[in-house]
């Protein structure tokens, strides 16, 4: 039987009419049909979709969510706009792509705002589309749709998208699920229709089996009908098994022969009359129940699958495509490239075939064995073809390169349609070896692709075969999810699993061989929470035990991260001597691999920006140029910009802003794509604002307060252009480490830019900054500019005059910071300077000093930067002193010296500044206005 001799639609004509009647009522958006498996569904939407062309309203093919492509919302908007222009779903391909990619990227805010601008145009391709005529799409299987977890956000989603559409139906069929709840609450009484459909009555399956026998000019015969009326209970599957078979000879004996009366007995021992609709499969008569059997677990195929995995000729397999579309359970699916077994169907035959002939599950296990070598090799056959594509995309012509876009983005679709499909058969034949497989594969895609969604995805599948997995694979599995998280997720996501993981430790059952690994992951999702202690505590225990088990590749890694958890926490020394440690391992080996490469050139990076906050800027220079010659030998650009910007974060520390500005640009350069780079442009302008801010002060020796010292506008003004570009990409990528710095820096320089313009709104703006940069250090930890952006607070009220918090401030820092001064002497010198400035202004000079006396050795003993060095403070002392009277500025000179008597260096300056007093003494008098 060809496919046009398939059994017509009968029955369900109210349904059929009353929903063909609601399409053209201008206020309905959605059709909403539900009924159990096997009732109807699909039959009613393929006569919808025949009588709506008659009657020409626009109408889609009927998109089958039963495949497995249909993961989130976006998968079925992408099967939408396929049915619109052809521009419009290549537009959306290559736009759902880059939204994919930066769902791992952006902020859950920016993301968010990304989705709705690429719904927003599918949106409008269809109202453009439905301004000449109704639209009306058909969907089917909508249970289906996608993973358990996100179900109810797919369909709020698919909701706010039909309320969007001006004229446009959604008819939606499936089982019963949570889509009504959600579209009830969503829509107006109008705006949606729900339908429910049951089984037929006796007198409906008199009148469909009627039809049936009028539209096949075949007979079944009173007694046959009246069996079929009786087993069948209704259901509208189940009547089509009895017809279908009929007509096509293949019915069951004891159903022609076998007495009514006796027939229920005989079911109830079989499972009842849908077990023995398919239980003839059993016996493999025809090339048919062997295409049924296999699309029972892997599906959908095409004729070219159906060859490989049947291993049937090409020509044989063609035309077993072309007849099975004849059966009612099979349904044409991707655009009717490819076929599937009717959900229903699916289910019986699981229940009742392969539980009969596969009781060892070997027959499956040998069909997935045959389907994973399949399309293992389609997935590699697939590669060589998206490289020819990327080499013919380097084209003047515009259209064409576009083209080619979008060829390669469904080319990457397919190859994960293909990965999914070869790994999820590899476990399924085998789940340990399969899982190897799939762990080794899986891992690639995310450390070196980072395609984390599709990581996701593939997680999904493997989670399904867990059980049957060894603790050793187990593990792993725990192990590369907690690395999904450090690379994906939030502040509350990262606490969570380091809890999970701190149970799994404590646990006795624990084994020691896993330890390290957990503590090294611990300290990775430590660090993200910039509990730098703790992740020390826990990459220290990953490092004893690589060290004892003698796993040398693992040191130098382990022992680098160990050093820069050090520098973190101020301790140089200790930092040094890991991060020596990791080389020093790393040396052993005598032909270094890539990542080996890598990680020596980290260490080298690291070495360097140490010696730089050691003030050794020779050292220091030598390190990043090994670190850029060695991650050069294994052409990593992007690593090589991370050395430039570390080598120009020092080079702003030591005020040589010409290099630094030159360093930056060149890291800037290497960056030619914001969604890959976006981490290290973040950094590169963080680092290039402070470098111009830091290089707009106007020199001048008269000054002796902060608030006199003058900025070059231009230069203060690229320097705010470059930090709200650090800013947007932190906030738009979700870069939670980098916003507190950000934050308290342009607070910074917005506030400089105020304060010289005398433009209050900057001011205001740089306050709320400031505030948002100290909520956002106590939320992450960062204890660092959590300081800094208290001192910025009082700071900004100094130079407001605003004096009266300027000591609560003060009191904050040490109540709630004190265990931190001697890592962050700088800001703490910082505050009490303040304190002196303010007790200087008010000519209360004692306590000033007092102050000074206090505030400047911290300042001297970290060094400072920028506005805020060693030597800038000093000068600004120098000159308050030189307005003070000659006595009382020996006084208070004597006054610093004995309480610097430990400070060499600052008792030398005393003694300048005794001098120079007496000097001013021979001229004339000072005092302080």
């Amino acid at each position: 039987m060809s496919e046009l001799d398939k059994l017509e639609f009968v029955g369900r004509e109210e349904h059929l009419n009353r929903i063909i009647s609601l399409v053209l009522e201008p206020n309905l958006h959605v059709v909403l049909v539900e009924g159990r498996g096997g009732i109807g569904k699909t039959w009613l939407l393929r006569a919808l979709q025949s009588r709506l062309n008659q009657v020409q309203i626009g109408t889609s093919e009927i998109i089958d969510c039963d495949t497995p492509v249909f993961n989130d919302a976006e998968d079925l908007y992408t099967q939408i706009a396929k049915q619109l222009y052809d521009y419009t779903y290549k537009e959306w391909l290559l736009r759902l792509r880059q939204l994919r990619e930066d769902k791992n990227r952006l902020s859950l805010t920016a993301y968010q705002e990304k989705r709705k601008q690429i719904e927003k145009f599918l949106v409008d391709e269809i109202n453009r589309k439905s301004s000449q005529q109704r639209l009306v799409f058909l969907i089917d299987t909508v249970e289906k749709l996608g993973q358990a977890d996100v179900r109810e956000q797919v369909w709020k989603y698919i909701s706010d998208l039909c309320h969007q559409l001006e004229n446009a139906v959604f008819i939606l069929a499936g089982r019963p699920s949570i889509a009504r709840q959600i579209l009830e609450k969503s829509f107006k009484e109008e705006e949606l229709t729900y339908l429910e459909l049951n089984e037929f009555t006796r007198e409906d399956v008199q009148t469909y089996i009627l039809s049936k026998e009028e539209q096949l000019h075949f007979t079944l015969g009173k007694d046959l009908v009246q069996k079929i009326i009786v087993l069948s209970g209704g259901s509208p599957i189940m009547i089509e098994f009895g017809v279908e078979y009929a007509y096509r000879e293949v019915i069951p004996d004891w159903l022609e022969s076998e007495d009514i009366e006796t027939i229920p007995d005989r079911l109830e021992k079989t499972g009842g009359f849908e077990a023995e609709m398919v239980r003839h499969i059993t016996q493999l008569r025809t090339s048919m129940d062997r295409l049924t059997l296999l699309l029972s677990r892997i599906y959908p195929l095409d004729s070219s699958d159906i060859a490989n995995l049947l291993e049937i000729s090409t020509e044989d397999a063609q035309r077993l495509f072309i007849d099975a579309q004849s059966y009612f359970f099979i349904k044409p699916v991707m655009s009717n490239t490819h076929i599937s077994l009717h959900d229903i169907v699916r289910d019986l035959v699981d229940k009742y075939v392969w539980s009969d002939i596969d009781p060892d599950m070997e027959w499956r296990k040998r069909d997935s064995r045959i389907a994973a070598k399949y399309f293992e090799q389609k997935d590699y056959e697939l590669g060589p073809h998206k490289r020819v594509l990327e080499v013919q995309r380097y084209s003047d012509d515009f259209h064409k390169v576009a083209n080619i876009e979008f060829l390669i983005e469904e080319v990457k679709q397919l190859r994960e349609f293909n990965t999914t499909r070869w790994l999820s058969n590899a476990l399924y034949a085998d789940p340990i070896t399969g899982f190897d497989t799939w762990h080794e594969v899986t891992d690639r895609i995310r450390s070196q692709s980072k395609k984390y969604s599709f990581v996701e995805q593939l997680l999904i599948v493997a989670k399904q075969f867990e059980k049957e997995l060894t603790p050793d694979q187990r593990f792993k599995l725990l192990i590369l999810e907690a690395k999904l998280v450090y690379a994906l997720e939030g502040k509350i996501k990262t606490e969570n699993e380091v809890r999970k993981l701190e149970e799994i430790l404590s646990e006795q059952s624990c084994n020691y061989s896993y330890q390290a690994d957990i503590y090294n992951v611990l300290g990775m999702l430590n660090a993200k929470l910039h509990l730098y202690d703790e992740a020390l505590k826990y990459q220290q225990e990953c490092l004893s035990l690589v060290q004892s088990n003698k796993l040398s590749s693992a040191i130098p890694r382990v022992a680098n991260l160990v050093g820069y958890l050090y520098r973190q926490l101020n301790k140089f020394n200790e930092a040094e001597k890991y991060y020596k440690l990791g080389w020093d391992a790393a040396m052993e080996v005598d032909t270094p691999d890539k990542g080996l490469t890598q990680v020596m050139a980290s260490i080298q990076n690291n070495l360097g920006f140490l010696y730089g906050q050691e003030k050794d800027y020779l050292k220091a220079e030598q390190c990043f140029k090994a670190a850029i010659d060695m991650w050069s030998s294994v052409e990593s650009e992007r690593e090589i910009a991370h050395a430039e910007i570390a080598s120009a974060t020092i080079s702003v520390e030591n005020g040589n802003y010409i290099k630094a500005k030159q360093l930056l640009e060149r890291a800037l350069s290497r960056c030619d794509n914001e969604e890959n780079d976006h981490r290290i442009l973040c950094r590169a302008y963080f680092q290039l604002g402070l470098n111009q801010w830091f290089s707009a002060e106007v020199v001048n020796q008269a000054v002796w307060d902060v608030t006199q010292v003058e900025w070059d506008l231009n230069l203060l003004s690229l320097a705010q252009d470059a930090l709200e570009k650090s800013l947007k990409l932190a906030e738009k990528y979700g870069i939670e480490e980098e916003l507190p710095r950000i934050l308290h820096q342009t607070a910074s320089v917005y506030w400089h830019l105020g304060f010289q313009k005398c433009d209050r709104s900057l001011q205001e703006q740089a306050l709320k900054l400031n505030d948002r940069s100290y909520q956002t250090s106590l939320e992450y930890n960062d204890t660092r500019y959590a300081i800094e952006s208290l001192v910025g607070k009082a700071e900004f009220d100094y130079y407001a005059k605003a004096y009266e918090h300027i000591s609560d401030y003060a009191r904050e820092l040490s109540d709630r910071f004190q265990s931190y001064e001697n890592i962050h002497q700088l800001y703490f010198g910082r505050i009490l300077r303040i304190e002196g400035d303010v007790a200087f202004q008010q000519a209360n000079y004692d306590f000033a000093f007092k102050k000074y006396a206090q505030g400047i050795p911290k300042i001297f003993q970290d060094g400072g930067f920028g506005p805020y060095s060693s030597q800038h403070e000093l000068n600004l002392l120098q000159k308050k002193i030189e307005r003070l009277p000659i006595e009382l500025s020996k006084t208070l000179i004597q006054q610093l010296k004995s309480r610097w008597n430990d400070q060499k260096a600052l008792k030398e300056w005393c003694d300048q500044q005794m001098f120079l007093t007496r000097i001013r003494a021979t001229k004339q008098p000072s005092s302080h206005v």
